[in-house]
């Protein structure tokens, strides 16, 4: 397990656009201080903040880490040994590069546009740091690559977003997945207000 010591640890001033018990709410799971923190710079940092981006982002995330449960991948990641299409080209680099977050970013290439993208350099340390200190921002990085909040501002269904986010089989996990979106729409108000 990755350890930081408190001088490690940057304190970073947020918005909080979700509530500890909003986000326990959706995920069926306690969630900590830092996993909060890191929830709410992400939706300020990807503009995931209004009630309907909010929501949909919440149920999506609740559904792929099983409630939080999971936050890296569970395969231990040989599968992806030098698999060039995910820019894995060294030795070991499918095991460290394994899904990591909410929405599990797999694969150097996406590691490194993601480092790139944050200005954080110890991502490459790989699975283990992103899981721990980025959980959410590395799903928020997805999100934003895949223009998930444009699609949601024209209106797309739970289904239609969970199509996006799964890719191969839409109706994968569906079921959860609307379960979840409608946990979210409980938990999410109709207006935002976020507190500093």
């Amino acid at each position: 397990m990755l350890r930081l010591n408190p001088e490690e640890i940057e304190i970073i001033e947020t918005s909080i656009f979700v509530t500890q018990a909003q986000a326990e709410a959706v995920f069926g799971n306690s969630i900590s201080n830092a996993q909060l923190v890191d929830l709410n710079s992400c939706l300020q940092q990807f503009d995931i903040t209004t009630p309907d981006r909010i929501r949909h982002f919440m149920a999506q995330i609740a559904h792929e880490s099983g409630g939080l449960r999971w936050l890296q991948e569970c395969a231990d990641g040989w599968e992806y040994e030098f698999r060039r299409a995910l820019g894995n080209v060294y030795p070991r680099d499918g095991p460290r590069f394994k899904g990591a977050g909410a929405l599990q970013l797999t694969g150097r290439s996406n590691y490194q546009q993601f480092a790139d993208c944050i200005g954080d350099p110890r991502v490459m340390e790989g699975v283990d740091y992103v899981a721990a200190i980025y959980p959410f921002t590395s799903a928020g990085f997805w999100w934003q690559n895949n223009n998930m909040n444009r699609f949601i501002d024209l209106g797309a269904t739970c289904r239609q977003v969970s199509a996006k986010v799964n890719g191969k089989d839409p109706a994968n996990g569906l079921e959860d997945r609307e379960r979840c979106y409608a946990l979210a729409c409980s938990a999410i108000p109709d207006a935002i207000y976020a507190h500093a």
